[in-house]
């Protein structure tokens, strides 16, 4: 599956225009899919020289630009958040539109936690095995909203995230804050200064220009870009940003047939990590054999490696790291 972000902002901060330029245009009905471009995936391409090379995908979604509810609703059906502000222009004020937008998903939350943590009293008052756990839960998370602060900044074990998962709280999700600048990328540093005290990921967009960039053939676009004096597609750097915030690492398969880019979860273990290509994978797990791209790239195929013993086999334990190149032995 893969990873799904939501859009959203408030009117005319222009999140139609980054989600345009994210898509380069092909998205359609507020959905599109997204390569994330990766220069590991395409150094495995030239060595492995396969059919197909296939990159990990986002799937955006630009959040309709109508009532609260429907940003919060588009909000809570992705894994990680885009809020977009605008900087440019003379009345910007992008602090502003985040607590805005910001605020939307906290009220959500604590319109959800209050009418649970009032069943979840009643059912302790009777002894419900497990209501006095939920509802002391319940209570730290309706205080946490209460003083307008999202859940994702709330200390939560496990038990207690596992208390809260039902109500599919939205201000947990992991946030970007996306700058929208018109060229001038220090426009942004006021939103970066934001997300910083906020413990959130932030990147700097110039859309409208990136939009016009997509037109163009890669080359023409990298000069174009770089008479702006910007070094790399602002594009990229939402994607990494959209990573770390996700909590995200990317391995890789490669043989024949194709080399293909795949995101996990950051220290997942070998299974759930297989399970991303098909969750049979996941029961069915065997073991790992594993290199790296360097490696690779030097020797030119899996087969390769494996005939000079060069791969690393390991179990169920292990845990996949950022730029493994991942062979998995499945059961039948």
């Amino acid at each position: 599956m893969p990873v799904s972000v939501a859009i959203v902002g408030p009117p005319a901060s222009g999140k139609t225009t980054v989600f345009n330029a994210l898509t380069a245009g092909r998205g359609s009905g507020g959905v599109g899919m997204v390569d994330v471009l990766d220069p590991r995936l395409d150094r495995l391409e030239e060595a492995v020289r396969p059919k197909k090379k296939v990159y990990a995908q986002v799937r955006v979604a630009d959040a309709p630009p109508g009532s609260r509810a429907q940003q919060v609703a588009a909000a809570r059906e992705a894994d990680v958040l885009l809020v977009v502000a605008r900087c440019f222009g003379p009345d910007s004020d992008p602090a502003g539109e985040l607590d805005s937008v910001g605020l939307d998903l906290v009220l959500a939350d604590l319109a959800s936690v209050e009418k649970r943590l009032e069943i979840a009293a009643k059912e302790a008052r009777i002894n419900k095995p497990g209501a006095a756990a939920a509802a002391e839960v319940l209570t730290r998370a309706k205080a946490h909203l209460d003083a307008g602060q999202p859940l994702r900044l709330l200390e939560l074990d496990a038990a207690a995230k596992e208390i809260l998962a039902p109500l599919f709280p939205v201000s947990s999700k992991p946030v970007v804050y996306v700058a929208n600048v018109a060229e001038d990328l220090a426009a942004g540093a006021t939103l970066e200064h934001y997300a910083f005290e906020h413990r959130a990921q932030s990147a700097v967009l110039a859309a409208a220009l990136e939009v016009e960039l997509a037109e163009l053939e890669s080359k023409d676009a990298a000069e174009y870009r770089a008479s702006y004096g910007l070094t790399e597609s602002g594009l990229a750097t939402v994607a990494g940003a959209v990573w770390q915030a996700g909590g995200l690492i990317t391995y890789f398969t490669a043989g024949e047939p194709e080399v293909r880019a795949w995101p996990c979860e950051d220290g997942a273990p070998a299974p759930i990590a297989a399970g991303v290509i098909h969750t049979d994978f996941i029961k069915k797990f065997i073991r790992a054999e594993v290199t790296s791209v360097d490696e690779l790239v030097q020797a030119g195929s899996m087969e390769a490696l494996r005939a000079a013993g060069r791969l690393r086999v390991e179990g169920r334990e292990y845990r996949v790291q950022d730029g493994d190149v991942i062979f998995f032995r499945i059961g039948g």
